[in-house]
């Protein structure tokens, strides 16, 4: 999959509707996959990586937790187009881990694993679950249950010797309980009970997310006039990832005469500066667009851009 930068990637060009009652200019849809900012990703392209997770000295909860470090694993193999069984998933007794300063277990750990990069699961705990009524228009009347969970997340370069991430993680488990289940607290805990292992491996995965690249599917649009030729091959520049070049044959249409024209053209311009992770030069145009024509789709764009920079101050 091809990607604007490091940012966005586009999905696929959807269909056209017209933009306004005249037959010629025409919105043209596209997603785009967002990559959304994070604290830390875990690079596991320059050194083998594994999740371990500490279960407790009774050993009543370690396959628990050796369901939490293999999805964990899987989430990261799936998010990094791994094979599965690149990522190691390993648990270890509790009393063990006494955390990053121990360099001579961590280093035993290294070669027990045989992984460079340990992401160590510690301190799992999950919280009291809670049930209640919801309804949505798709699925009807149901039970909502939620169980808060946390877990302290450690990833250690035993290569050398760096805590790379360390962080508490708190997250919820949701999930809809069926109707057969969910008649009584005594009957939802026995659907609960069933299904724990599939609990366990949503927060494995949840885990696994925090140090992920996470992206998140929005919708954009460019406008067109697909009988001039100039027009449609600035479109279809964009729809190749040129962007640059789709730039240089919208500039000349943004001093055009007909407002109208002259604004959609900078629309467009907008867009492609924050494809290419220019949000103050996106914003820049998005100002001069409205200011030659305002229209809804703009306005937008700019309430967006600004949004983009608060959030990038911030």
């Amino acid at each position: 999959m091809k990607r604007f930068l490091s940012r966005y990637r586009l999905l696929l060009a959807g269909a056209a509707f017209m933009l306004t009652g005249c037959a010629t200019p025409q919105v043209m849809l596209f997603n785009v996959d967002v990559l959304q900012p994070s604290a830390f990703t875990l690079n596991v392209e320059e050194s083998s990586a594994a999740f371990v997770g500490t279960y407790s000295d009774d050993r009543q909860d370690s396959s628990e937790v050796a369901t939490i470090a293999l999805a964990a694993a899987r989430k990261v193999e799936e998010a990094n187009a791994l094979e599965e069984g690149e990522v190691g998933a390993f648990t270890i007794p509790a009393s063990e881990f006494k955390g990053t300063a121990d360099k001579e277990y961590l280093e035993q750990l290294m070669l027990a694993t045989g992984s460079g990069i340990l992401a160590i699961i510690s301190d799992i705990d999950f919280g009291q679950g809670t049930i209640s009524k919801t309804y949505s228009s798709y699925l009807g009347a149901g039970t909502l249950a939620v169980i808060p969970a946390k877990a302290h997340l450690t990833v250690y370069d035993a290569i050398s010797d760096t805590t790379l991430f360390s962080s508490t993680v708190h997250d919820s488990i949701k999930f809809m309980i069926p109707a057969q289940y969910s008649y009584s607290r005594q009957s939802v805990q026995e659907y609960v009970d069933g299904n724990d292992s599939l609990i366990f491996a949503v927060f494995g995965n949840l885990l696994a997310s925090k140090v992920c690249e996470n992206w998140t599917q929005e919708e954009w649009m460019l406008i067109d006039y697909p009988q001039e030729s100039a027009w449609h091959t600035a479109y279809k520049h964009a729809m190749d990832f040129k962007w640059e070049d789709a730039i240089k044959e919208w500039m000349p249409m943004t001093e055009d005469q007909n407002s109208e024209k002259a604004s959609f053209a900078a629309f467009n311009i907008a867009v492609a500066c924050q494809m290419l992770g220019n949000t103050d030069l996106a914003e820049n145009w998005i100002t001069y667009a409205r200011s030659r024509y305002d229209f809804e789709q703009a306005g937008q764009l700019h309430k967006y851009l600004k949004m983009k920079k608060n959030k990038s101050q911030n």
